[in-house]
């Protein structure tokens, strides 16, 4: 992993935005409005041909993906580059990228869901800081005020804020840690276990989600980071939102804190749920790869600024 830790500058009214799929194709209409929204913002915004287009489940063919990617990170007038959507495809993408020229022109990268695989891998092999956070189409749902206001304070604000989450917490396994924050998908992250592209989660705090995964999927994802004992490595586990996983009750069914506490039993970390990230309306914007501490005292906070502000 890098260990040299890059910072992208604030995104300031003005600023050029590059908008691209590297994964998945974009609804049309959602994504119409959600260029529309950032306009409205004072930014300008540049969509690339992937932004819109679409190839079997892909918005582009890997070539044209990985283009458009690399051309947002070289464009000087480019300040920050924001995805589409998720969907599938960014893991295709890992090998092929020239991380060097990520390194060398560290912007604002922001994304979520399957582009959990691009976040973790910048900052594998660059440093990059980047965000998980909210795609063009959702701009154009319309966020919802709290999920508006922590995606301005994390990447537009003139100062970091220090209280990610002050909000409910639900202490399954209490305590107090710090480490490296990542976040991201669940399902994308074990898909990275094995591969150069997954960072150093040595004392990490490591932050997950899903959407759409039946509880006995969950439990063999879980199971599968046990087994790779990154439940060895990290300094607690976070659990956002699993959003259309535990769709029914039933007598039979393990709920997820169940599933949890008998994975990690054999290891002290705290292990918190309740912090609203996740395939959901209603979601907080976190960075990757800065120091942040949880504890249920005083919530998720960051211990440094995600932003280089010089």
């Amino acid at each position: 992993m890098s260990e040299v830790i890059l910072k992208p500058q604030p995104l300031k009214p003005g600023d050029t935005i590059a908008v691209i799929s590297p994964a998945g194709p974009a609804d049309k209409r959602r994504l119409q409005a959600g260029l529309k929204n950032l306009n409205q913002r004072g930014y300008k915004v540049v969509p690339f041909p992937s932004a819109d287009g679409r190839y079997a489940y892909f918005s582009a063919q890997d070539p044209q993906r990985l283009e458009e990617l690399t051309r947002s990170f070289t464009d000087p007038d480019v300040k920050a580059i924001f995805c589409s959507r998720g969907g599938y495809g960014s893991g295709r993408l890992l090998d092929l990228i020239d991380y060097r020229i990520v390194a060398e022109n560290p912007k604002l990268f922001i994304g979520f869901s399957d582009v959990t695989a691009l976040n973790w891998a910048f900052f594998t092999k660059t440093g990059l800081v980047s965000f998980s956070g909210p795609t063009v189409c959702e701009f154009g749902d319309g966020l919802s005020p709290a999920t508006a206001g922590s995606f301005n304070e994390l990447v537009s604000s003139t100062t970091a804020p220090e209280v990610i989450w002050d909000g409910s917490l639900n202490a399954i396994r209490p305590g107090k840690a710090t480490g490296r924050l990542f976040p991201g998908c669940l399902s994308i992250i074990v898909s990275l276990l094995g591969t150069p592209y997954l960072p150093d989660l040595t004392g990490a705090l490591l932050i997950i989600e899903d959407v759409g995964e039946k509880p006995y999927r969950i439990d063999r994802m879980l199971t599968h980071l046990k087994n790779a004992g990154i439940f060895d490595k990290i300094s607690a586990l976070i659990i956002g939102s699993m959003v259309d996983c535990w769709q029914k009750k039933s007598d039979n069914e393990i709920s997820l804190e169940e599933i949890v506490l008998d994975l990690t039993s054999s290891h002290s970390i705290p292990v918190y749920s309740g912090i609203p990230y996740g395939h959901h309306i209603e979601r907080i914007t976190l960075p990757v790869g800065v120091q942040a501490e949880i504890s249920a005292e005083n919530g998720l906070r960051l211990l440094e600024d995600p932003l280089s502000r010089i």
